[in-house]
């Protein structure tokens, strides 16, 4: 078999024997979690004692490495596979000792001085805290063993495109620098997408070397990891085709839908109950797992012990519970229940937070629990089902607990790294200080504040102890910590940020700002949000152009800009911040309606017709956005779009405006646009629209609204047009018996003039339609007469009142002609 197997090998964990001694040796030292073995016998680290004392002076083991490996050929393909293999061996140590556990006793400064040396420990690791923080986001401080994700990272990117594999670890230990971070970073995310492409050409172009099943499992986690890579940036459409992509490769196939069974105890009937069934392709392989794994160490399992749930659902005894059992609770490939964990936070991911979503989510978890075949799998199942219990009184408690106990697990032995590491990347499990970090804020939200204190001020995250500090009342706590701290280090741009934030000291960013000679975006982030709250709009959108040049990831911060941008009306940058906001997140209705707006400043309404119909598309129910769309459509002539905005205005408005949820001037021009024939963007007939006109009329407005003589008035003249000349005459008295009770009639002369001319109106209807045939009859054969009676009607209300005006004058005139007819 080629290296290539032997790399395969590494990432899925399957056996394999190769013609070379020292690889095969390499390999099976990776496969069963002896990383120091691969890491002491490297190439690359052949007599390094003998540059110990360099390395003290420089403290630089990234370029250590670099000048190291560009004395060693690459042009042979054994020293690139114990380069890379070298690289994996580094991740997996760091990841073993921050993630997985158990504890590694393995240092760096072994390697150049024979035993652990605190000193050069300490050198490596400040160095690395400067080396791997990117954009002005600081690594973790208390992170160990920084110098193994050093070299591991100088190591894969030295045999990315190199190798096969090369260039996916390489994207492997960029993502866990990612996670290290404070924050987001642009610079990783570029980073990590381009190593996507290469990873995937490499694979592409390699896969006829490969066996169908080596490469099916190849892909299969490829997929996935970059979906989670997705996920974990907040790329939610793109994460999710991913995953699907993954799902496809591996041939597993599953269904959310209900079964009927019983959640309490006591429950006397039964209801529908959301489940997961699911099935994977290779049921030989799901068979060995499965007899593997009675006897395999599984993580710290916390039964509910409540006296009313049920700790399963009891499933109804029918029919098609008993075909479905083997979906519902049969056994799965590993990688499978990886894949049902993805798509559980693809779930949280895209809905809000509600309990809907809750339950949702939990049929996956169950799904996965029902028979875990991974220490880590079970740990993140876990660890989703106690997120998910934790916000409801009966299970709490357990959540609560179950969270401790995978906090604790990391320091126990039962199962060997090589269980824990096999599907790491392959799930979007949190390093052991933010788990911690997790349970300390379980605690806060369980008002169990002492308690959180001790861990946050263990993991030395200052900003959360002083925020505990403050919710007990103790602000003078909170500030002596932070004094402490900066009596230890002056020139810390954080704290100086934490210390702004706590006392809203502007003056303090700005010394956050200087201290870090302009390179810490918190700082200006801090101090934009402050004047953009005081108005100062110019000051604020200054600020955040700072940050964003630093780290453009900040979503927030593009729309704070873009609505300040606004407010000073600078068109040109708000229009851009916008247009980052949905390019970082496109399910943003707000700043798809502000960027709207933006255009219509700028006069660009064709994009602002389209930014429209993106936010009423996520934000379905808010009348202000379709109302908006409705002005926007009239004005590119999109008159299909106003005519559907027009129903969603009324249907959404009538409750409370009644009336007014009709905008008179736009529906009078929809309708003439049909009547008229206007020509529509893409040269369509108005005229084609006349049934959405006619729905739009008759079904959704004067169903809801019976007393407007303008909206009468405008349905006749539709009905004109399409020859109904009953309904366009039934239509034009409705107009005219709307408002003839009008008491106003009397007493305001204009109230009089406006009557009077749909008064009028309504006589020349009956002239121009009294004589005319429809289905072989008469329109109105009494026409003169109903003429005559709408004007004695009228004239008789106000004859003493208005007889000298206009109006008047104006209908005595028209009764003259009727009567002389």
């Amino acid at each position: 078999m080629s290296l290539i197997d032997a790399e395969v090998a590494t990432i899925l964990g399957n056996e394999t024997t190769i013609n070379n001694k020292k690889i095969n040796e390499i390999v099976s030292d990776l496969q069963h979690g002896r990383y120091t073995n691969v890491i002491k016998n490297s190439i690359v680290f052949e007599d390094c004692q003998k540059d110990s004392e360099l390395l003290r002076e420089t403290s630089d083991i990234q370029a250590w490495i670099s000048n190291r490996i560009s004395t060693i050929s690459f042009d042979d393909e054994v020293n690139r596979m114990d380069i890379l293999m070298t690289g994996i061996a580094c991740l997996n140590s760091f990841v073993q000792v921050n993630w997985t556990g158990p504890i590694l006793t393995f240092s760096v400064s072994e390697l150049f001085v024979g035993q652990n040396d605190d000193e050069l420990e300490n050198a490596l690791h400040k160095a690395c805290l400067q080396s791997l923080s990117v954009d002005s986001e600081e690594v973790y401080h208390l992170t160990q063993q920084l110098a193994l994700l050093a070299i591991a990272r100088t190591l894969l990117y030295a045999v990315r495109r190199k190798t096969l594999t090369g260039s996916f670890w390489a994207m492997r230990s960029t993502f866990i620098q990612q996670q290290l971070l404070d924050e987001f970073t642009g610079s990783l995310q570029s980073e990590l997408m381009t190593l996507a492409e290469e990873s995937t050409k490499d694979i592409e172009e390699q896969q006829r070397g490969l066996d169908a099943d080596a490469l099916e499992g190849l892909k299969t986690r490829h997929e996935l990891e970059l979906g989670l890579i997705y996920s974990f940036f907040g790329q939610d459409k793109e994460a999710l085709e991913k995953m699907e992509s993954a799902q496809k490769e591996s041939g597993f196939v599953w269904s959310l839908t209900g079964s009927l069974g019983r959640r309490t105890k006591f429950q006397t009937f039964d209801v529908s109950q959301l489940v997961v069934l699911a099935e994977s392709r290779k049921k030989g392989a799901v068979s060995a797992a499965e007899n593997d794994q009675e006897e395999a160490a599984k993580p710290e399992t916390l039964d509910l012990n409540d006296d009313t749930l049920l700790e399963r659902i009891q499933f109804t005894d029918n029919d098609k519970n008993t075909a479905e059992n083997e979906k519902r609770h049969g056994n799965l490939n590993i990688i499978d229940q990886c894949l049902l964990l993805a798509f559980c936070l693809n779930v949280k991911n895209t809905n809000p937070e509600h309990g809907i979503t809750t339950e949702q989510m939990l049929p996956y978890v169950t799904r996965v629990l029902e028979n875990a075949n991974n220490w880590m799998v079970h740990t993140m199942g876990l660890l989703l089902r106690s997120r998910l219990e934790a916000n409801k009184g009966r299970t709490v408690e357990r959540a609560a607990l179950q969270l401790q106990a995978l906090v604790d697990q990391i320091k126990v032995e039962d199962c060997g790294v090589e269980e824990r590491l096999a599907y790491f990347y392959d799930l979007l499990l949190p390093s052991k200080w933010e788990m911690e970090r997790e349970l300390a804020r379980r605690f806060v939200s369980l008002g169990v504040l002492r308690s959180a204190v001790e861990i946050f001020e263990r993991l030395e995250m200052w900003e959360d102890v002083i925020s505990c500090y403050q919710m007990m009342e103790q602000p003078k706590k909170a500030k002596d910590v932070l004094k402490r701290l900066m009596e230890e280090n002056p020139n810390s741009p954080k704290y100086w940020c934490i210390l702004g934030d706590l006392e809203a000291e502007p003056d303090h960013w700005r010394k956050s700002w200087e201290v870090s000679n302009h390179h810490y975006a918190r700082a200006m982030r801090s101090l934009g949000s402050y004047e953009f709250k005081r108005q100062n709009y110019e000051a604020a959108i200054e600020c955040y152009q700072k940050a964003l040049e630093i780290n453009p990831l900040f979503e927030g911060s593009w729309y704070i800009l873009g609505c300040a941008a606004m407010c000073v009306e600078n068109w040109d940058i708000g229009a851009r911040a916008f247009q980052r906001v949905v390019s970082l997140d496109d399910e943003q209705p707000e700043a798809w309606n502000n960027l709207a707006s933006i255009y219509i400043k700028q006069n660009k309404k064709t994009d602002a017709f389209l930014a429209l119909k993106q936010a009423t598309r996520i934000k379905y129910d808010s009348w202000r956005m379709w109302q908006n769309l409705l002005f926007v459509s009239i004005d590119v002539g999109q008159f299909a779009d106003a005519i559907f905005a027009m129903q969603r205005v009324v249907e959404l408005r009538w409750d409370k405006v009644r009336d007014e949820a009709v905008d008179i001037g736009v529906l009078r021009m929809i309708v003439e646009s049909v009547v008229q024939n206007w020509k529509d963007p893409h040269d369509r007939d108005g005229s084609r629209l006349s049934a959405h006109v006619q729905r739009l009329l008759e079904d959704i407005i004067l169903s809801r609204i019976t007393n407007s003589p303008e909206i009468w008035m405008i349905c006749a003249k539709f009905y004109l047009w399409q020859g109904r000349y009953v309904d366009a005459l039934e239509t034009s008295v409705k107009a005219y018996r709307a408002v003839m009770h009008d008491p106003r009639i009397e007493t305001e002369e204009t109230v009089f003039e406006d009557v009077a001319t749909i008064a009028l109106e309504t006589v020349d209807m009956y002239e121009n339609l009294g004589d005319k045939k429809q289905d072989g009859a008469s329109v109105c054969d009494d026409w003169r007469y109903q003429s005559r009676l709408i004007l004695k009607g009228l004239m008789g209300k106000v004859r003493d009142i208005f007889e000298d005006t206009k109006s008047y004058e104006q209908l005595q005139e028209r009764m003259n002609d009727l009567k002389n007819a």
